[in-house]
C-alpha cells in the first residue's frame, strides 16, 4: 500500500544523483540505510505463508525467534506486512543516513492520525483506487461497511485482515507509541545483530547501481533498466501521478519485491544483487547457484515452457498446472530470483510474467569459467 513525497536530496552514500532527464520515465534513485533494513526484517518475519520463500531460510527465522523473545515476537505479530513495508515511507522522509534512531524519530515526528492513514496506505493513489472512494477514512470513522471492504480488499491472509483490524481499532496515539517501541526494540535485539554483514552487501549494491544511474555501464544508463536490473525483471510503466522512484536495495527481503507509494514517489523494496555476496573468489557465482537450483524442479521448468509462449498472470499459470497460489508464488520467487523471469506491472492488473530472454544467455560460459579458475584455485591453495 502506499505514495510518496519527493524525497529529499541526500548525500552520495545514500542517494544517487537524479538520472539525465527522460520525459517518459521518472526520476529514479538509490536510497539505503539501517532503518530500510529493519522495515525488511519486520515484513520478512511477518510475511505468512510466503516466509518459506525467504532465501534467507528457517535458520534466520530461527534466529530471530531466539533474539527477538516471545513478548517482542507477540508484539510484532500484532501487525502484518503489509503494515511494515508502510514504514518504508517514513524511513524515505528521514534525514541520511536514514538509520534506526532517525526511524524512531520519524514516528515520533509524525501526527498520530495521519500515520494510522499512512500504515493504512491512505497516502497511496494506487491503494485507494484499490477501494471505493473515502473508504479508508469512513473505515477510520467507524464505518463497517468501508471496514469489510479494506479488510476484503487488503488482507489476502486472516492476519492481514486482523492487522487491519487493529490498525483501525487502536487509539491512534497508543497506535504510534506502540509501532516506535517495535522499531527501537527490533532495532536493538534483532537488526544490530545482522546490521554489519547486511549493510555491507546493501552497500556495494548501491555503489553498483549508482554507477549504472551515472552511465557507468553500457547498456543500463537509464533509470528504467536499472529498475528492471535492480528487481530482477520487472518492467514498470508509471501511472501518471508518480514523479520519482526510490530503489531500496534489502537483504532480509530476498526474494522478494514489494512496491509502496507515498503521494508522487514509489518506492521499490527490492533485492540486494547475488554479486554483492560474491566477496569470495573461490565459492561458485550466486546467480549460477541460483539458476542450477530453479531449473532442477520439473515444476519450475513447466512454468518456463508455458511462458516461453506467451506472457500469464499467476492465476493463468495456476489454473494451468493446477497448483494453488501459494505454491506457485514460491516457485516464481525463485525463478525470478534467478533472473529468468520478465515481468510486467500492469497496476490494478497485477503482474504478467514472461520467460526473460537473456536468462540463460550466459550460464554455460559462467559455469565453464568457475569450474576452470575453480581448478586453478585449488592448485595454488595446495602448493601453498
Amino acid at each position: 500500500m502506499a505514495t510518496r513525497a519527493r524525497p529529499k536530496a541526500t548525500n552520495a552514500a545514500n542517494a544517487t544523483s537524479p538520472t539525465a532527464p527522460d520525459p517518459a520515465f521518472p526520476v529514479v534513485r538509490i536510497l539505503t540505510g539501517a532503518a530500510f533494513e529493519l522495515i525488511a526484517e519486520l515484513a520478512a518475519f511477518t510475511s505468512g505463508p510466503a516466509r518459506g520463500s525467504l532465501e534467507s531460510g528457517k535458520t534466520w527465522v530461527r534466529e530471530v525467534r531466539a533474539l527477538a523473545g516471545g513478548e517482542l515476537i507477540r508484539r510484532v505479530e500484532q501487525y502484518g506486512f503489509g503494515v511494515y513495508v508502510e514504514l518504508a515511507t517514513v524511513a524515505l522522509e528521514a534525514d541520511a543516513p536514514r538509520d534506526v534512531d532517525q526511524l524512531v524519530r520519524s514516528i515520533e515526528a509524525i501526527d498520530a492520525d495521519p500515520l494510522r492513514r499512512r500504515m493504512l496506505g491512505a497516502d497511496s493513489a494506487m491503494t485507494r483506487s484499490m477501494v471505493s472512494d473515502g473508504a479508508i477514512d469512513r473505515a477510520i470513522a467507524g464505518d463497517r461497511s468501508a471496514r469489510t471492504e479494506l479488510e476484503t480488499t487488503f488482507g489476502i491472509q486472516r492476519a492481514g485482515r486482523q492487522a487491519i483490524g487493529r490498525l483501525l481499532d487502536s487509539d491512534a496515539r497508543e497506535l504510534q507509541a506502540e509501532i516506535r517501541s517495535i522499531v527501537a526494540d527490533w532495532g536493538a535485539r534483532v537488526s544490530s545483530r545482522f546490521a554489519e554483514g547486511s549493510l555491507a552487501a546493501i552497500a556495494r549494491d548501491a555503489a553498483a547501481r549508482q554507477e549504472q544511474l551515472a552511465g557507468g555501464a553500457s547498456g543500463e544508463r537509464t533509470g528504467r533498466n536499472v529498475l528492471v536490473g535492480a528487481t530482477r525483471g520487472v518492467s514498470y510503466d508509471p501511472p501518471p501521478w508518480i514523479a520519482s522512484i526510490a530503489i531500496v536495495p534489502t537483504v532480509a527481503m530476498r526474494p522478494f519485491i514489494v512496491p509502496v507509494e507515498l503521494r508522487d514517489t514509489v518506492v521499490f523494496v527490492c533485492s540486494v544483487a547475488d554479486e554483492a555476496f560474491d566477496a569470495d573468489p573461490s565459492a561458485p557465482p550466486q546467480r549460477l547457484v541460483k539458476v542450477a537450483a530453479a531449473l532442477g524442479d520439473e515444476r519450475r521448468l513447466r512454468i518456463l515452457r508455458f511462458l516461453r509462449d506467451e506472457p500469464l498472470s499467476a492465476s493463468e499459470i495456476a489454473d494451468r498446472m493446477g497448483v494453488d497460489r501459494t505454491s506457485l508464488h514460491h516457485h516464481l520467487g525463485i525463478l525470478r530470483s534467478a533472473g529468468l523471469l520478465a515481468i510486467r506491472d500492469e497496476g490494478l492488473g497485477g503482474w504478467r510474467y514472461a520467460l526473460r530472454e537473456d536468462g540463460l544467455e550466459h550460464v554455460g560460459s559462467e559455469l565453464v569459467a568457475y569450474l576452470r579458475s575453480s581448478s586453478a584455485d585449488a592448485i595454488d591453495d595446495g602448493g601453498s
